[in-house]
């Protein structure tokens, strides 16, 4: 379960956030994050796309979807080194983490990271067209 928000740490009820507002450039090719826990989290706790991926300005004006990267992603071993640079403690001990990760029944021998339990943040492949 994810920390709580700053709202939710004091008791008062948590601010109407507009998705669209902060996040609304993303949000014309990636709508799918409207929904997804990892970005609405992040949302909440005033940090957009931008903080992560950089303004992304060329990928966002690029109108061959999907030729032109955001300015910042990251390899699977880098997942945990981005993650680290905002949240420094973890609030379980490693030991449950990797518990809970086997009780999912995903490989033992795999390197656990952070999106493995707290969401997937991707994105998804389009359905074929038929």
């Amino acid at each position: 379960m994810p920390p709580p928000t700053e709202a939710e740490a004091s008791g008062e009820p948590a601010p109407e956030i507009d998705p669209m507002g902060p996040n609304g450039a993303c949000y014309v090719c990636h709508m799918s994050f409207v929904k997804e826990e990892f970005a609405r989290v992040h949302l909440a706790n005033k940090i957009t796309c931008i903080k992560c991926h950089g303004l992304s300005d060329k990928h966002a004006n690029d109108e061959n979807i999907g030729a032109t990267k955001p300015d910042i992603t990251f390899k699977r071993e880098k997942i945990d080194e981005s993650c680290d640079k905002c949240h420094k403690v973890h609030d379980v001990p490693p030991k449950e983490v990797i518990a809970r990760f086997q009780e999912k029944n995903l490989a033992k021998n795999a390197t656990i990271v952070c999106i493995d339990c707290h969401g997937t943040h991707k994105i998804e492949e389009a359905a074929p067209q038929q």
